[in-house]
Formats: C-alpha cells, sequence, structure tokens
C-alpha cells in the first residue's frame, strides 16, 4: 500500500512538471501500428511547427531556447526511429515541448539539462562549465543559438559514451569540442573592449639589474631548466638527478634565486589524468631539491598536463620530449633569464617485444632394429 502511494504521488509530481497540453509520445512497446507511428510524427511535425513560429526572435534568451529545443527535437526523431529502449527519445521529446512552452509564454530560463539523463552518462564537465559561463556575459547575445545547439551535443556525446567502448569512435564527443572552440572564438569577437582614455606614457623604468654574482647563476642555471621522465613516471632517474644536484648546488649559493615547478606530460590520456601527473612530476622535483638542501619556501609547482607540449609529432622522441618538469628561475626584482632545454636525461620508451613464434618441438628419429 505504502508503495503504490509513492508510486502515484511521483506519477502526479511529473504530471505537474509537463507543459500544459502537453502530449506525450506513444511508449515503445505499443508502437505496433502505423496509425500509432503516425500518430507520434504528427506530434513531432506539430511540435516543429510551434518552434517555427519564434524563427524571428532576436533576444538572446529565445535565441537559445529555440535552437535548443529544435535540436532536441531532431535528437528525438533520431532515437525514435531508432526504437531507442533507453528512455532518452522521450527525455528529449520532453526537453523541447518544455522549451517550445517556455517560449509561448515568455519565461525562457537558461538552466541546463539536468546531469542524469536516462541513456547518457555526464561527460566533458568542463565544456558545461563553459557554457554556463557564457551565459553569464554579454557575448551570449553572439553565441546563443551555438550554446543551445551544444549542450544538445554534449548529450549525444552522453549517450554514445554508454554505447561505444573507449575504443571505439566518438563522433559527437569531437563535434562538441571543436564546436566549443569555434564558440569560444566567436564569443571572444563579440566582446570587442571600449577603448580607455590614452593618458601620457609614462617614462620607461630602467630594467631591474640583479647584482653580479645573481647573474652569473642565472645563466649556469638557464641549462639546467628541465629534467625528462619516463612515460607514466613520477620518479627522479639517475641521469635527471645529476642535473637536479647541480641545481641545488647554484641555488643554496646564491639564496636570492626562487624556482617555478612546471609539470608536463606527452600527449596520451585524459586531460584529468595528464594534470595530476604533471603536478606529481613536479611534486617529486620538488622534494628531491628540498632533500638536496633547498629551501622549499622558494620553491612552487604547478602543472600544465599535455596542454603545452614542445614537439608536436608523435613518436616516441616526441613523447619523450614532452614528459618534463620544467625549472622557471627568476631573482628580485622579477628578473629571468633565458633557458634552454637540455636533453642529457631524456628517456626514450623501450619498443613493446613481440613474443617470439613458438617452434613445434623436434621428434628425434625413431631407432628402427634390424
Amino acid at each position: 500500500m505504502r508503495r503504490a502511494m509513492i508510486c502515484a504521488l511521483a506519477l502526479a509530481a511529473w504530471l505537474a512538471a509537463r507543459p500544459a497540453g502537453a502530449a506525450g509520445l506513444t511508449p515503445l512497446p505499443e508502437r505496433l501500428s502505423d496509425e500509432t507511428v503516425l500518430r507520434d510524427q504528427a506530434r513531432f511535425d506539430s511540435l516543429a511547427m510551434r518552434l517555427a513560429a519564434f524563427d524571428t526572435v532576436s533576444a538572446p534568451r529565445s535565441v537559445y531556447a529555440q535552437a535548443k529545443a529544435r535540436a532536441w527535437l531532431e535528437l528525438a526523431r533520431e532515437t525514435y526511429a531508432l526504437n531507442d529502449r533507453t528512455g532518452l527519445c522521450e527525455t528529449a521529446y520532453d526537453q523541447a515541448v518544455s522549451l517550445a512552452s517556455q517560449l509561448e509564454t515568455r519565461s525562457v530560463d537558461l538552466q541546463a539539462p539536468p546531469h542524469v539523463i536516462p541513456g547518457t552518462h555526464y561527460v566533458h564537465q568542463e565544456l558545461w562549465q563553459f557554457s554556463d559561463s557564457l551565459k553569464r556575459t554579454d557575448a551570449l547575445r553572439c553565441v546563443a543559438g551555438d550554446l543551445g545547439r551544444l549542450e544538445v551535443t554534449l548529450v549525444r556525446a552522453g549517450h554514445e559514451a554508454q554505447l561505444c567502448r573507449p575504443a571505439e569512435p566518438h563522433p559527437y564527443a569531437t563535434d562538441a569540442m571543436a564546436h566549443a572552440g569555434q564558440i569560444r572564438q566567436r564569443a571572444a569577437e563579440c566582446l570587442v573592449p571600449i577603448a580607455a582614455p590614452v593618458a601620457p606614457p609614462l617614462p620607461a623604468a630602467a630594467p631591474a639589474t640583479p647584482p653580479e654574482h645573481v647573474e652569473a647563476a642565472l645563466r649556469r642555471l638557464g641549462a639546467l631548466s628541465n629534467v625528462h621522465f619516463d612515460r607514466r613516471a613520477d620518479s627522479i632517474s639517475v641521469a635527471s638527478a645529476a642535473v637536479l644536484d647541480s641545481v641545488a648546488d647554484v641555488m643554496k649559493a646564491v639564496p636570492e634565486i626562487r624556482a617555478s615547478l612546471i609539470g608536463h606530460t606527452d600527449p596520451r590520456g585524459s586531460v584529468a589524468y595528464n594534470l595530476a601527473l604533471g603536478q606529481r612530476r613536479a611534486q617529486s622535483v620538488l622534494s628531491y631539491l628540498t632533500a638536496a638542501g633547498v629551501d622549499p619556501s622558494r620553491l612552487t609547482i604547478g602543472s600544465q598536463g599535455k596542454s603545452t607540449p614542445v614537439a608536436i609529432g608523435r613518436d616516441v622522441h616526441d613523447y619523450a620530449l614532452n614528459r618534463r618538469v620544467e625549472i622557471l628561475y627568476t631573482a628580485p626584482g622579477g628578473v629571468q633569464i633565458e633557458s634552454h632545454h637540455q636533453e642529457r636525461d631524456l628517456q626514450l620508451e623501450k619498443p613493446t617485444k613481440k613474443p617470439a613464434p613458438h617452434a613445434p618441438p623436434k621428434h628425434k628419429p625413431t631407432a628402427t632394429h634390424p
């Protein structure tokens, strides 16, 4: 009895949340006749006509809602034709109907879809955050429709993430990344900065000149500006230890110098994995220098993951160059020195050995007796 009451309350809440007059699609098990399918197609067509009435809107919120509703409707049609059993078809249709009602009642909001959608995974959180942040800027007037379509593309990417193996192609995820890049560029072009009154130029400040012993130390450190790592590793190799010993000797002799340690990775793996790996590599260098006698208050660490490669190719040498921690030195007054990448400790991946083919056992000839 209690369970039935809970189900009844849940059904009532769902019906209350649906737009007034909205007719849902026929449940999948009941789509057995041409008449049923034609009735649902008529619902799709009717909703498309409702959205077409807003083709001339110019308010950013309305442009966003109409573009997003059309993208939801297209997704609903496609998943309906594929007899989708995950619930995504019905959700896409309900979302399109809700947005159409918001347009008709002039009550559009800019809410993103819920994180939990039947038939999808929540993917690319950074792109959802990017979309939400643009909605709060003046650039919305230039990219409103694009943001609406991007959000539904992310839902499609979540659907394919549920259906496809990681090694298989994920075209909607690729489209979402490319679309976000185009939106970012369009938004930047939209926000034209207002020219500030031109003030008379101030006399140029004389560049800070460090003491001679600091300048000499910085020049020496310029050739000790990075160390390299093995694949997936954050441990210090023997060759890298020799580089860091020299760094520690100079920094202990010249306490005015500080250093920032920035971890990097090769391009393989996810963004989150590589940011964490770059951070561990920077921490390993900090720990080594601290153990060698450098005051840790003179060192800072960070990670840029795979976002800042020094080599663009895809062979083992390029990957090895990118697996690094860069050491950026500064002296009092913010003075920096030009650095040169060293490769003495480069760690190339060992080629994977293929197992030797198994040779059939040799049989000794059977002795014959006279």
